[in-house]
């Protein structure tokens, strides 16, 4: 309390008294909610120990889109700083000569609509300063550039996110024209389109750009989930529409940056990011609010597939048991059985000290008949799902689609035979599933749509043929289409792991993939 309030007669931390003046109305908050204000200043202890914002006392200025439409103050505009105009303001602060007191104003309200207020937002996120950015990308220009951005993503990146582009692409079709008015997306894909190329311009600007909208994007992010750790810590619940809607521009942005890390490779970041993705969809998964909201469904399954994919490269034990995998509800979904059958074997084989002689494997389901059935089962329910999305024969596209679905299981059956040590390489079970794998990836009629997803399995493909000079050419020339075909560093990084793997003598992959990882320098093939 100030000396001023001491000095006049009221008790320290009591409601003031009413004097011979006519009664002093209340705040604003305390007549809405049609309770007696105490009257308190500077602001009354009622609104204070509710949580509340104390509006103060007396009539307040409102606006019309910045401009007063009634009293003294009629078309004046809002005062705002040069530059920070919201939306519908053209003009800087009135005279203060002429601004009178708001005693007595009557004002009409009609608030700027919510995407108009979103993207002043966006703007004001943008405008802030851009250290060490080429002059071609200065400040006053990103915001013309965010669409060039925002198309570029459309066009060139959200196809590469998903297994199969359609016009059901939620990435294309509702993640994007978020980007618009939603700034931590915005600059998501900001960050993503400029460090693909997408932009012709300085490299060294364009690099900048990218670090710039990486870090606008996570501390919107960052932010947020302050937010939400403080109504949690209250004990407070989020399931309010917002809350929700909060959710899924946090998970949209964030799957966005871990594309944009996988491309730099720089693994550990990207991990870091889908740990935070994780967070956010235990947080939101059994809230019935979420079975209605077709893009978290949509998200949570990209996440899934990033996340299962990645965590078969990873020997990081904790890692591996957090990743998320497609629950009972997701069995109509593609690669969703497959997804789940091949987590299972990366668990329990990560469960194991590597290639500890000392340790023999428990007993488990996991037999080599029991994995040919449960892949061709898992092979048959994602050709089944793939009827929802258009594929029917006997067109090309289905034909390749599945080629691409059998080159999936096949590599999946090795993959399990090996980290199980079920069989070894001169093994009949094992010549033939290799062999199998080969003739799947060389049977496609046309391979350029779906090398974006072919990674894994050519991953796969290349750690079982250690010491065939002949498949190990095939396999770097499919993993130079690949990455002609995304422009995504970690493709790169996949070549150069397995170059190093065939000049070694070690005929199994996983002790330098688990080298690799101690070094922060893990194998990413999603």
């Amino acid at each position: 309390m100030s000396h001023e309030d001491m000095g006049d007669g009221k008790a320290r931390g009591g409601p003031e008294k009413p004097s011979s003046a006519p009664a002093q109305k209340g705040c604003a908050k305390c007549d809405r909610r049609r309770i007696r204000c105490d009257l308190q200043k500077p602001e009354c202890q009622k609104c204070i120990r509710k949580g509340l914002k104390c509006p103060g006392y007396g009539r307040k200025l409102r606006w019309v889109e910045g401009v007063a439409a009634r009293g003294h103050l009629r078309g004046r505009r809002v005062p705002t700083a040069p530059g920070s105009s919201p939306p519908g303001d053209q003009s800087h602060a009135p005279d203060p000569a002429n601004t009178q007191t708001e005693q007595d104003v009557e004002v009409v309200h009609r608030e700027p609509s919510d995407v108009d207020m979103q993207r002043w937002q966006l703007q004001r996120q943008i405008q802030r300063p851009l250290p060490g950015m080429a002059t071609n990308f200065s400040v006053s220009n990103l915001m013309a550039s965010t669409a060039r951005f925002l198309d570029y993503y459309q066009q060139n990146l959200a196809g590469l996110m998903v297994w199969l582009d359609s016009d059901e692409n939620a990435y294309r079709r509702t993640v994007a024209p978020m980007g618009e008015i939603q700034p931590a997306i915005g600059f998501a894909i900001m960050a993503f389109a400029a460090q693909h190329g997408a932009i012709g311009g300085n490299q060294e600007g364009m690099d900048a750009l990218a670090e710039f909208a990486r870090d606008r994007c996570l501390e919107i992010i960052q932010q947020r989930a302050r937010d939400m750790t403080n109504q949690l810590t209250q004990g407070q619940h989020l399931r309010s529409a917002s809350d929700i809607a909060d959710a899924e521009w946090m998970l949209a942005s964030i799957l966005i940056m871990a594309n944009y890390e996988n491309n730099l490779h720089r693994p550990t970041i990207a991990d870091a990011h889908r740990r935070a993705a994780r967070t956010i969809v235990n947080l939101f998964k059994d809230e019935p609010a979420i079975r209605n909201r077709g893009l978290f469904s949509f998200l949570r399954n990209q996440l899934v597939i990033d996340d299962v994919i990645t965590a078969s490269t990873s020997f990081d034990v904790e890692y591996v048991r957090n990743s998320i995998t497609p629950g009972p509800e997701s069995d109509h979904i593609m690669f969703s059985q497959f997804l789940r059958l091949l987590h299972e074997v990366t668990l329990l084989s990560r469960e194991i000290p590597l290639r500890d002689p000392s340790v023999l494997y428990p007993p488990h389901k996991f037999t080599v008949p029991f994995l040919r059935l449960e892949f061709e089962m898992c092979r048959g329910a994602t050709l089944m799902a793939a009827g929802s999305h258009g594929l029917q024969p006997p067109s090309n596209m289905f034909r390749d689609f599945v080629r691409l679905v059998d080159t999936y299981h096949t590599a999946g059956l090795l993959y399990s035979f090996h980290c199980l040590e079920l069989v070894d390489s001169n093994h009949a079970e094992w010549v033939i599933a290799v062999s199998q794998l080969f003739d799947q990836l060389m049977s496609f009629d046309n391979h350029t749509p779906w090398l974006h997803v072919l990674g894994w399995p050519v991953f796969i493909a290349g750690t079982a043929c250690h010491g065939n000079p002949g498949r190990q050419s095939l396999i770097s020339g499919i993993f130079k289409d690949i990455y002609r075909a995304t422009r995504f560093g970690q493709h790169r990084s996949a070549i150069q792991f397995l170059d190093d793997f065939w000049a070694g003598i070690d005929t199994d992959w996983r002790p330098l993939a688990y080298q690799r990882e101690m070094e922060g320098r893990r194998i990413l093939v999603t």
